[in-house]
């Protein structure tokens, strides 16, 4: 193989250079210039590449001669100095070297061959996938069971306990599924950045590539997790009123997941480790469960709280998948006796036991008015655009701090 070289260039330790030219048939020019030097002589049938490298680094390299600036003072070397400044001053067009980009590849292709890249290591990751598949199917069966009793029978109303309960359901729906989500996406978003890190130190990948095939890698998993736990939960909870409607629960699940999933990305791409990134992952969470509108209602959010119930994309998210359900839904709920709901409805104030309310006593309403009173006429169906644009707006958030990281920080040595 040494043979086939046409030139050599040789180090030694500092990146000093040693030797600089053609090697010659049978390596002649290498040999003679080490001999030159006072090297031992190549033995006949001695493998020149071993040679070389006792001629001048091994025990029998003759101690007196300095190899770099013996290259300096040589022949090969005023020759290449030469040829340096001829090119300088009468460039030949037809040598230039020049590429119109940094990669082999165009963008498109880029972005196939990575895309294939994170499918294969989704792939190879089971303990990600499957858990995160495994408890979209537990959790949507045991939040939805609650009420598989009532799901399904004419002759068993709901009562106003029962419709708080289903949208507390909904609630813990995409607070578990989410935060399910976004802690796992990290450890896994972690491995895949500090590989990356050493691809482009190598000049292998670039951040635009990676940004693009990590979305799009994710998205079929999300679509799966979230059209797994909406069909389990929506059949056992028994919100079926048609096709249109489920549709639009997942549609909304699948954006809460999504969201919750990019965060996470983006989260540890924008600090160096996992511990950090899980703080701010904490906070996200928080700011979620606070200001989603069932742990303190939206009427009751006053003054800069309001800045809060405005930008939590979990209340949009919750918003969507009630109004999307429950608006214009007229299944009945007996409310409960004197309840504010009660009196909201414009029932008479009853002095009963207030348990089974006899015919006189007795108050009912529908989901739909049940949702406007809970949410104080705040959540809308009219916000339906309003809900999925702001989801797809922080997703985007979420894209572009992750293009953004990858872009300017390295927190692994490459």
């Amino acid at each position: 193989v040494f043979e086939m070289f046409d030139d050599l260039l040789l180090l030694m330790k500092g990146g000093n250079t040693v030797f600089f030219g053609e090697l010659g048939k049978e390596s002649v020019n290498l040999v003679n210039y080490f001999e030159g030097l006072g090297a031992e002589p190549i033995e006949y049938g001695e493998n020149p590449a071993a040679w070389m490298l006792s001629a001048y680094a091994g025990n029998s390299a003759p101690q007196d001669v300095d190899f770099p600036e013996a290259f300096r003072q040589s022949d090969q070397y005023k020759k290449l100095q030469d040829q340096i400044e001829a090119s300088k001053e009468s460039p030949v067009e037809a040598k230039r070297i020049q590429y119109d980009s940094g990669f082999a590849t165009p963008f498109k292709e880029q972005v196939q061959l990575m895309n294939r890249r994170i499918v294969a290591i989704y792939k190879r990751s089971p303990a990600y996938n499957l858990t995160r598949v495994m408890i979209a199917i537990l959790y949507s069966f045991i939040i939805g069971s609650v009420f598989i009793t009532k799901a399904y029978k004419e002759d068993n109303p709901y009562l106003e306990n029962d419709a708080e309960g289903v949208l507390s359901t909904i609630f813990l729906s995409l607070i578990i599924v989410g935060v399910t989500s976004i802690t796992m996406a990290v450890p896994v978003m972690k491995k895949i950045r500090d590989v990356f890190y050493k691809h482009r130190a190598s000049g292998m990948l670039e951040h635009n590539s990676v940004a693009w095939a990590l979305a799009l890698g994710e998205t079929p998993y999300i679509c799966l997790v979230s059209v797994l736990f909406a069909a389990i939960y929506y059949g056992t909870v028994g919100l079926f009123q048609g096709a249109t409607s489920f549709g639009l629960f997942w549609v909304f699940f699948t954006l809460n997941i999504a969201t919750y999933s990019y965060f996470g990305q983006a989260f540890i791409c924008l600090v160096r480790d996992i511990p950090t990134s899980m703080a701010i992952v904490g906070a996200l969470i928080g700011y979620n469960v606070f200001f989603s509108g069932l742990i303190v209602k939206p009427q009751y959010f006053g003054s800069v709280f309001q800045l809060g119930l405005w930008t939590a994309p979990g209340r949009f998210a919750y918003e969507g998948l009630v109004m999307s359900q429950f608006a214009g839904n007229d299944r009945e709920i007996i409310a409960t006796a004197n309840s504010p709901f009660y009196f909201y409805l414009g029932c008479q104030a009853y002095t009963g036991n207030g348990t089974a309310l006899p015919e006189s006593g007795s108050c009912q309403g529908t989901f739909d008015d049940y949702v406007t009173f809970f949410f104080g006429g705040l959540f809308t169906k009219e916000n339906f655009w309003l809900d999925v644009g702001v989801l797809l707006g922080y997703m985007t958030l979420a894209r572009a701090l992750t293009w953004f990281s990858l872009k300017k920080f390295n927190y692994t040595n490459t």
